[in-house]
């Protein structure tokens, strides 16, 4: 008789779990997840977003920039970037310097790798860049 109820009140347990029957411990409601890397980053070029995890304002480049300000490609000025990802081609010229200033002064941190995807703690200010080995 023990068995047989043990039985049947796994078989209805079951059953409760097939056909939907809610759990008194309902999960709660998952958030949608943020898209990340938002507008990628084309094959070749280096690009900065001002939100984490690629997320936010991008600018990219795929050449040297000495004011990103005031060069072929703007950000808005007092853009901080929070997040960069290197996507350039490996060989000669595939790292990354970031600085702080205009026309390649003040470097910030070390030279970025080709492939290097990151998220920054907090906005840096960077102003400049360019392809280096």
């Amino acid at each position: 008789m023990k068995r047989t109820r043990i039985a049947l009140g796994a078989l209805a347990a079951a059953a409760a779990a097939v056909i939907g029957v809610p759990s008194t411990a309902a999960a709660a409601p998952v958030a949608p997840a943020i898209a990340g890397w938002h507008g990628s980053c084309a094959k070749g070029d280096f690009c900065v977003w001002s939100g984490k995890n690629g997320t936010g304002t991008r600018c990219a480049w795929n050449g040297n920039d000495p004011d990103w300000w005031g060069g072929a490609v703007q950000c808005n000025p007092h853009f901080l970037v929070s997040s960069y990802w290197n996507n350039g081609y490996k060989g000669n010229l595939d790292h990354v310097q970031v600085y702080i200033d205009t026309n390649y002064k003040t470097k910030l941190g070390k030279k970025i790798s080709p492939g290097a995807k990151r998220t920054l703690w907090e906005g840096a200010p960077m102003r400049s860049h360019k392809w280096v080995n």
